[in-house]
């Protein structure tokens, strides 16, 4: 009987969680579909802006380049668009399973990951694409007239900005794994050196092969990594005060 009374939460549960995720999918094709409807051609131009002011010209070789272009843009901005919807039905699915404090610490992280990923994105695009546009037409001014088709742009695009979002997480992750018990304050700040060669291996990876662009993700990200040894080492001595605390009222 047990047993039973114990299968019954847990497909409540799942059925639950079938709704957030069909509710989630549904929010984001209505914004795909909305903006590819109504902003399609504006994304493409907006996106586009950093050829067109240097008047490169953008082309397309393939009868359904231009259309795979709308569609992938679009699926990005509606994503974008249904994000809001589709995080806040995931918050009310979460939400009974967390005490007061756990959801507090909850909307703070997730503030912070947006942030975050938003500055990511925002940096790539603004400063390092520019940059590495102007590089990569420099180096071939007198080899080829640059004529980029637009899909192979777009791809390029999304591929630039979206690693920087993610790899601005450092942060978090390292937070994340402190509170863990999985890393030290000490063993963090002794392999610094071992940390700055792997935030250089993972630029160069993530970002397309020119120097320029893998130093302009570096710098932010061992940026960010001092930034977080500086929060756990408040955090550290915030906790021995806490533990008096929780001493003096027991």
């Amino acid at each position: 009987m047990s047993s039973r009374e114990d299968k019954l939460p847990l497909l409540q549960h799942l059925r639950e969680l079938r709704k957030v995720v069909v509710f989630s999918v549904i929010a984001i094709a209505v914004g795909f579909i909305v903006v590819f409807l109504a902003f399609s051609e504006q994304l493409l131009t907006f996106f586009s802006r950093p050829l067109l002011e240097r008047d490169v010209e953008i082309i397309n070789i393939g009868l359904a380049e231009p259309f795979v272009a709308q569609m992938r843009a679009s699926f990005v901005a509606g994503f974008v668009l249904a994000s809001p919807l589709v995080f806040g039905k995931f918050w009310s699915f979460l939400k009974p399973a967390l005490f007061p404090r756990e959801r507090a610490l909850f909307r703070l992280v997730f503030v912070i990951v947006m942030l975050l990923f938003i500055s990511g994105v925002l940096f790539a695009y603004i400063y390092v694409f520019n940059i590495t546009v102007n590089f990569f037409l420099l180096m071939g001014q007198n080899v080829a007239v640059p004529q980029i088709t637009i899909d192979m742009y777009i791809r390029m695009l999304f591929n630039f900005v979206i690693p920087f979002g993610l790899a601005f997480q450092l942060p978090v992750v390292v937070f994340l794994l402190y509170r863990l018990g999985m890393v030290t304050l000490e063993a963090l700040t002794k392999k610094r050196k071992y940390i700055v060669f792997a935030v250089f291996v993972v630029a160069t990876l993530i970002t397309p092969p020119d120097v320029w662009s893998q130093i302009m993700l570096a710098l932010p990200l061992l940026l960010l990594y001092e930034i977080s040894i500086i929060v756990i080492r408040i955090a550290s001595r915030k906790k021995p005060i806490e533990s008096e605390d929780d001493d003096n009222d027991s």
